[in-house]
């Protein structure tokens, strides 16, 4: 069997849906707005840590299309100043023009969403501390793109950008 570790945003309860969707022997790595502190030494230790132990198949990074935080960024809502909005600011800020040419919504917190995931996977990929797990254990990283609400994951490939495939 497959093991995954989850890096999701515990705000929507995402954890349930995940499991109910791919079953419950899995990991999950909760941070709000899914925005992870790979600056914090301790942390990336403990991941690599974890990761070593060659109980991690894949990394999901899981994007919450119905994120409130990603919504407050979209929407130009005051939010909670915390690192997350600030990190989804910048981020939005860096791809405004990109972002906002999507007319509804759910494509705008999609487009931030893939940005983010990209960014996310970059790090994870290049930080000095966990390359070397994830080459050495043959992880794979992938991205979960899940709206909720209409039930519907898109599985986005970043190791080889291979084509995207939309889960029921």
């Amino acid at each position: 069997m497959q093991k995954n570790l989850y890096l999701v945003c515990p705000a929507n309860h995402l954890e349930a849906f995940l499991q109910q969707k791919f079953g419950t022997d899995h990991f999950f790595l909760t941070a709000l707005g899914s925005v992870f502190r790979f600056d914090e030494v301790r942390f990336v230790e403990q991941v690599a840590d974890f990761l070593m132990q060659g109980r991690i198949d894949q990394i999901l990074m899981v994007q919450d299309l119905n994120c409130p935080f990603k919504n407050r960024i979209i929407n130009h809502e005051k939010g909670l100043s915390c690192y997350a909005e600030e990190y989804l600011f910048d981020l939005y800020i860096d791809h405004y023009y990109q972002i906002n040419q999507c007319a509804s919504r759910r494509e705008k917190a999609r487009k931030l969403a893939l940005v983010h995931s990209r960014n996310l996977a970059q790090t994870i990929y290049q930080h000095p501390l966990l390359e070397g797990p994830v080459k050495q254990q043959g992880i794979k990283i992938v991205s979960l793109l899940i709206d909720w609400k209409s039930n519907l994951i898109e599985k986005v490939a970043h190791a080889t950008q291979l084509e995207n495939v939309v889960v029921h």
